[in-house]
């Protein structure tokens, strides 16, 4: 889900109308492309259909893959007659494509190379500028926790461990606690450990949106809610493990990082897969006195 949102992003900041476009992705994206009210088919959910209905039809076909080549096969039999397939250099079908973009996947933020990506596919002759995601109305409600990452050996975090950063970023504050269907009752366990300063949201994906735009800040792993809050411009403590905060990270002003900075296997995540860990998952140890720092904008983004 991430990275619709974050092309979502880059489609804005490019002045895009994201309604212009046909929209192919994978089930676990579709909440959000409801929520937006995008044109979208999912291509895992009828996979000979979706490449029926599209074949031949689309003389521009954006391929944002960047690296895995089930995408390009949709992208190459959705491609008219005379039509272009552009993605990135890294994908492992790019020798197909028409055309190919750079990218980076260690240091520039995804949002970035999504920018460069649909700027050469459209000939946009204007710089990949992306700002700082600012809030469009104010705060109205209490900070929210979004729990996440519990199906991921490299992003669980244990009870305890979630216990002690919600207690120590909430100060007491009344706040929200919510997590997908699969994760609430380890959200309920955490609630109730919390006492009355905690209430447990169950609401649909729709109003999880709702409730993290109007939120005061977010607390959140690096996961879909990260990008939810970063998108509505909230100020989130996210907590990073495995993965590249570089290419990850919030675009919200005064918002924080919770990261260990004493392992040198950190990160090892690439294109979204982690290697056979040696340490235990060590990076899954965290506490918020010792590893929450704020950060800057990461590379290629700009404040106002």
């Amino acid at each position: 889900m991430g990275d619709l949102i974050l092309l979502c992003v880059a489609a804005e900041e490019l002045g895009i109308d994201k309604s212009d476009f046909r929209w192919v992705i994978e089930t676990r994206s579709a909440p959000w492309a409801r929520h937006l009210g995008l044109d979208h088919v999912c291509y895992d959910e009828a996979l000979l259909g979706t490449h029926w209905r599209a074949a031949g039809r689309y003389p521009l076909v954006i391929n944002t893959e960047q690296r895995f080549g089930l995408s390009q096969a949709t992208a190459l039999a959705a491609r008219a007659g005379g039509g272009r397939v552009v993605s990135f250099d890294t994908n492992v079908a790019a020798a197909w494509s028409d055309e190919v973009v750079r990218y980076d996947p260690f240091e520039a933020h995804e949002s970035v190379e999504f920018g460069r990506l649909l700027a050469a596919a459209l000939r946009l002759q204007k710089p990949v500028v992306i700002r700082a995601r600012r809030r469009r109305a104010p705060p109205t409600d209490r900070p929210v926790v979004g729990l996440g990452g519990l199906q991921s050996d490299s992003r669980r975090l244990s009870e305890e461990t979630w216990f002690e950063i919600t207690s120590r970023w909430s100060g007491g504050r009344p706040i929200y606690i919510t997590a997908a269907p699969l994760d609430r009752p380890f959200a309920r366990r955490l609630a109730d450990r919390l006492g009355a300063s905690a209430e447990l949201f169950e609401g649909d994906f729709d109003a999880v949106c709702e409730l993290v735009r109007r939120s005061s800040d977010v607390l959140t792993i690096d996961s879909g809610f990260l990008h939810i809050a970063s998108y509505y411009g909230v100020p989130v403590t996210s907590i990073f493990t495995s993965s590249r905060e570089k290419k990850w990270a919030s675009l919200s002003p005064g918002s924080s990082l919770i990261r260990r900075d004493d392992l040198a296997c950190q990160p090892c995540a690439l294109y979204a897969q982690v290697p056979k860990c040696r340490y235990d998952f060590a990076c899954t140890r965290v506490d918020f006195v010792s590893h929450c720092r704020s950060y800057e904008l990461p590379d290629g983004c700009q404040d106002g």
